[in-house]
């Protein structure tokens, strides 16, 4: 079985692409990843997988009509041989962006795709309506492999210079709008516990500028740096900038006593169980196939749009339960069997 993933690795990449591989191999099947090969292909693959269709064009927002056609033309050459086109529908459209031609890139890998698949029921039952012509399957999230998940809370701690008596809150992942901070920020605040910080991974947008050459510039920063201080000294929340090593991620999930997963909007967050790993309670929108996930991990789910109706509460603290049962969702075996579905002649 001769498998190609459009795609290219880096270093930089999550572990998503690299663990799949892996299994597919276990599996007995020749894997070769290259986008080179996609555009390019020097021999034929008995099936080709994509992930996330901004890959094409190195993750820009900006699409050309050229772009769109030249994607189209592959697709369509690639339909017309014996190769069948796999899809992973991480999302319904791109985190990048929302232009037209960007948004044609995901209907056209969706629309030639023989088989999607889905990380949760409810994208799979919404996209089965949308997309008869395709199969649709269902493979879970891994399990990461490349954090310190058995990494204790006190050390942790140490490492970050957390005190023992604060109740931290941990909000993981790059924030891409406004309205993922307004939600952390209101689940934060009806927590009935004292004694809290709240600490926000990734917040580039509130990042100095990169320079301050006029006064626009200059009172944007000033207004932000108000702001963040405000918080601070106020309500002990933080905001990080920049990127973040694994050993230091793990180490906040390590020390955290809660974590809020911020999507409001999207189908899926790897955060979810990359958090259960680490046996930490969680409090999540529910939006696409969150719900679903949260619901098995007995987590938390809080809907914005009705999230002053919500009665907030502390999470019950059973770090085993939650990674006994994160382990029994998405373990290796569980994901290979549903890989041979779909792969079964």
């Amino acid at each position: 079985m001769n498998i190609l993933f459009a795609y290219d690795l880096s270093e930089t990449d999550n572990q998503f692409v690299q663990i799949h591989i892996r299994l597919l191999q276990e599996l007995g099947c020749e894997v070769t990843v290259s986008m080179d090969q996609f555009w390019n292909p020097t021999r034929t693959y008995d099936y080709m997988v994509i992930n996330w269709p901004e890959c094409f064009f190195d993750w820009k927002p900006n699409i050309s009509d050229e772009q769109v056609q030249q994607l189209n033309a592959s697709l369509k050459r690639w339909k017309r041989g014996s190769t069948r086109i796999i899809t992973f529908l991480h999302d319904e459209y791109s985190h990048f962006g929302r232009g037209a031609n960007l948004n044609l890139l995901f209907d056209l890998c969706y629309r030639h795709s023989d088989v999607l698949i889905h990380l949760g029921n409810y994208s799979k039952n919404k996209y089965t309506n949308l997309y008869p012509d395709s199969q649709h399957h269902l493979i879970y999230h891994p399990l990461y492999t490349d954090f310190q998940t058995d990494l204790g809370k006190h050390a942790a701690r140490i490492q970050l210079g957390v005190t023992e008596n604060v109740y931290l809150v941990f909000v993981p992942g790059g924030i891409r709008k406004p309205d993922e901070v307004d939600y952390c920020l209101e689940i934060y605040r009806r927590l009935p516990v004292k004694n809290k910080q709240l600490i926000f991974q990734k917040t580039n947008f509130l990042a100095k500028p990169q320079s301050l050459k006029s006064f626009i510039d200059l009172k944007v920063w000033g207004y932000y740096l108000f702001h963040m201080n405000k918080f601070k000294l106020l309500e002990n929340i933080g905001f990080l900038q920049g990127f973040m090593e694994k050993d230091v991620l793990s180490a906040y999930f390590a020390a955290s006593d809660l974590i809020i997963i911020p999507r409001t909007d999207i189908l899926n967050s790897g955060n979810i169980l990359l958090a259960a790993q680490f046996g930490k309670p969680m409090i999540g929108s529910g939006a696409g196939n969150m719900g679903e996930m949260l619901m098995i991990l007995g987590q938390q789910c809080a809907d914005p749009q009705f999230i002053d109706k919500h009665i907030t509460t502390v999470p019950e603290n059973n770090p085993d339960q939650i990674k006994h049962a994160v382990e029994r969702y998405a373990n290796n075996d569980v994901i290979k069997k549903q890989w041979l579905q779909i792969l079964k002649p």
